[in-house]
């Protein structure tokens, strides 16, 4: 063997040793923090839990969550931000991330820079949906009515630049119609304001629809999944609707940390919870949530936050939308 390449494996062996060595040290002091950004018993709450209550079995150390809801959860965002990047301190987000900054007069973290993508955790499909009494049978029908009666079909959101107004607003874009959203400040009421017939349809979570669908009062028009969905086989994607193959969209929850976290803390957490993701107790707790294991490294997760970050760019500032 050269001298040169007794050199590199020297190197090689030196650096793995670091590593290894970080890998070890990390949880260094106790207890871990994860923030969620939203208040207690919401979504992103009880999946920050179950991830805190992993985690902890899994590293021997303790792990607590903590809410700091505001301002579409820039107020907890902002707190992980500006704390150590020792991956002491966590974050246990959803989409808002990627919305919220447009919503704000000043922006006050930028998720591609500010902050580290961890894993993604878990995702929940959409479907469109319309009251069972609608006339409309199919996505088809929809859209022609649409057509028919520019601005006059509302469509029901849970409020003002939440997931479900901001992804019609870009299937309006592509199918090139004018409808008007009806904010009524909750998923609850906006499913109980389409069924009643009071909007003429909603982009809803699938498990807060299911019941209503299975008991005939909502009728699914099509999903968001790249795939149609095994229990609604003749429920055609949203990306065959509108003629958009690779289109999908989900609400998703995943955790990121301060931006120049170490690797190693990056890596054993992203490991740690893709091991924990396996384990039937913590799956069923996010299916409680209406959610569905989709892990996510850091890498694919943090590209799929650049991407969400820069596709909300021009929607939300077109709307002129506000918190």
């Amino acid at each position: 063997m050269s001298a040169r390449r007794r050199f590199i494996g020297a190197g090689i062996a030196a650096a793995s040793l670091v590593a290894m060595r970080a890998w070890a040290a990390y949880p260094d002091r106790q207890p871990v923090k994860i923030i969620v950004p939203f208040a207690a018993g919401t979504g992103a709450d009880l999946v920050g839990r179950a991830v805190a209550d992993a985690l902890a079995a899994r590293m021997k150390v303790k792990v607590t969550v903590e809410n700091l809801p505001g301002e579409a959860g820039a107020t907890g965002t902002v707190a992980v931000k500006k704390a150590a990047a020792d991956g002491h301190t966590l974050l246990l987000t959803s989409n808002p991330l990627t919305i919220t900054p447009y919503r704000l007069k000043t922006s006050p973290y930028d998720p591609t820079k500010d902050l580290v993508a961890v894993a993604q955790i878990a995702a929940v499909p959409l479907v469109l949906v319309t009251s069972a009494k609608s006339p409309n049978k199919s996505f088809e029908a929809l859209v022609a009515e649409m057509r028919q009666k520019p601005g006059k079909v509302a469509y029901a959101t849970s409020g003002k630049g939440a997931l479900n107004h901001l992804e019609v607003e870009l299937i309006k874009r592509e199918l090139k119609v004018d409808t008007r959203d009806a904010p009524q400040g909750g998923d609850e009421q906006a499913l109980a304001a389409t069924v009643g017939g009071k909007a003429g349809f909603m982009l809803a979570n699938l498990p807060m629809a299911m019941a209503q669908i299975n008991k005939g009062q909502l009728r699914p028009l099509a999903v968001s999944s790249r795939e149609r969905m095994p229990a609604m086989p003749n429920v055609p994607t949203i990306a065959e609707a509108i003629r958009k193959p690779g289109y999908s969209a989900s609400v998703w929850y995943g955790v990121l940390a301060p931006a120049g976290t170490p690797v190693a803390a990056i890596t054993r957490l992203e490991n740690e919870i893709q091991y924990e993701l396996e384990v039937l107790a913590v799956q069923a707790r996010i299916a409680a949530v209406g959610g569905k294991v989709a892990f996510l490294r850091s890498a694919p997760f943090g590209g799929q936050i650049r991407y969400e970050y820069a596709k909300w760019a021009q929607v939300v500032r077109a709307l002129k939308l506000s918190v």
